[in-house]
């Protein structure tokens, strides 16, 4: 009955085909050990009579029942591949510092305008991003630039979140007391100037980096034992903190 099969997509049977003839050059490299003349698959066809299907995204196939007529025939061939090509031709998925396009936020309709010119991941963008291609306009305006490029970034900065070490209060050659915060990854963006606060009231960022900031301290930053110290160091990070003057 055609009502027992389930749809299948392409890509998960092929996927099914490669893993059988991997094991199966697995079974054959134990086997050429002893047995220096063997046989392996070199390539393999198959002809499948199936229904194909389509939803405005994806194509589904099931295949036809004997004796079903009307059913499309589809060959697919399946060839070899040496693992020199495979490193020269294949960009290696999963590594530790590659972002996907879908862990950042980005809606599904934009991952998939981006997925289909061959961007899956932050570093895939970058690429295309060096070989001076407009993303907005290759997808007709498609995609809103502006607000991906923001997502990306956002991305970034809660992969290196800032991290406060050390507050300490400190003079400067002019003897104005100022308060020296020492930690990690605190200013990565040099056109994103850090803005602090102390008590509500705003303070003058003298010197920032990435390990370190000098904020500049006056008598109404100085109005009781204990503050509260507010910085934000770029759009997406912002560390608030109670400091003793």
């Amino acid at each position: 009955m055609a009502n027992d099969n389930k749809y299948w997509n392409l890509e998960d049977f092929v996927d099914s085909l490669v893993v059988e003839l991997d094991k199966t050059r697995e079974t054959l490299a134990i086997k050429a050990i002893n047995k220096p003349l063997t046989y392996t698959v070199k390539d393999l066809a198959i002809d499948l009579n199936i229904f194909p299907t389509f939803d405005g995204d994806q194509i589904r196939f099931i295949t036809a029942q004997p004796g079903q007529e009307g059913a499309s025939k589809v060959n697919i061939q399946l060839g070899s591949i040496t693992d020199q090509q495979v490193r020269a031709t294949t960009k290696i998925s999963g590594l530790k510092n590659d972002t996907k396009i879908e862990e950042i936020g980005v809606d599904t309709k934009t991952q998939k305008k981006l997925r289909k010119l061959g961007v899956s991941s932050v570093d895939d963008l970058q690429a295309v991003e060096k070989k001076q291609v407009d993303i907005q306009r290759a997808t007709d305006n498609e995609i809103d630039y502006k607000t991906l490029a923001n997502q990306i970034q956002k991305s970034r900065r809660n992969q290196t979140p800032p991290r406060v070490t050390a507050v300490s209060l400190a003079l400067d050659e002019n003897e104005r007391p100022y308060l020296h915060v020492k930690g990690e990854n605190l200013t990565l963006d040099k056109q994103y100037a850090p803005v602090t606060v102390i008590n509500s009231t705003l303070a003058e960022v003298m010197e920032f980096s990435a390990s370190e900031l000098k904020i500049l301290l006056n008598k109404d930053h100085i109005t009781q034992q204990e503050s509260e110290l507010i910085m934000t160091f770029d759009p997406y990070t912002l560390v608030k903190m109670n400091i003793r003057l």
